[in-house]
C-alpha cells in the first residue's frame, strides 16, 4: 500500500520552480514601480501647468499686469506649493520654492525628488510668465531631457 504525500525530489522542484518564477518577476514588478512613480510625477506637473501656472500668473497679471510670479509677494504656502495642490511623497516638500521660477527665457529647479521614495533624479523646473504667457513647468531627469510639460 502506497502513502500519500510528496517526494523529496518532487518538493525540491517545486521549490526551483518557484525561485525561478520569483527570479523572473522581481525584476518586473520594481520596474512597474519606478514607471508608476515617474508617470505621477507626469501627471503632478500637467496639474501644475493646468491649475497652478494659470491661478499665480492671474495673481501677478491683477498685482502689475507684467504676469511675473517672480514680483509676487508668496506666502510660504504658496513658495511650496501647499496652498494650490498637494505636493505628490515622490516629490522632497524640503526643496519646493516657486519664487526660485524668476526668469521667463529659461527654465529653473523649483523641486526634486525625494531620494528615499523615488530612485533617480528628477526635477520640476519652472518658466515665469509674462503679460502674454503663463509660467511653464516641466518634469526633467538627471540628463536634463524632458519628461513632461513643454518642450522649450
Amino acid at each position: 500500500m502506497r502513502r500519500g504525500g510528496f517526494t523529496m525530489i518532487e518538493l525540491i522542484f517545486v521549490i526551483v520552480i518557484l525561485g525561478i518564477l520569483a527570479a523572473v518577476a522581481l525584476p518586473k514588478f520594481v520596474g512597474v514601480s519606478e514607471q508608476a512613480r515617474e508617470g505621477k510625477l507626469k501627471a503632478f506637473v500637467g496639474t501644475l501647468n493646468r491649475t497652478v501656472g494659470p491661478a499665480v500668473w492671474s495673481k501677478a497679471i491683477a498685482n502689475d499686469g507684467s504676469g511675473k510670479i517672480a514680483k509676487l509677494t508668496l506666502s510660504d504656502a504658496e513658495k511650496n506649493l501647499s496652498a494650490y495642490v498637494d505636493i505628490p511623497q515622490e516629490i522632497d516638500a524640503s526643496t519646493v520654492d516657486l519664487s526660485k521660477c524668476d526668469d521667463n527665457t529659461q527654465f529653473k529647479t523649483i523641486a526634486e525628488t525625494d531620494d528615499n521614495v523615488m530612485p533617480g533624479d528628477y526635477a520640476i523646473t519652472c518658466r515665469d510668465g509674462n503679460s502674454t504667457n503663463a509660467p511653464a513647468f516641466q518634469l526633467v531627469d538627471s540628463n536634463g531631457k524632458v519628461l513632461a510639460g513643454p518642450s522649450s
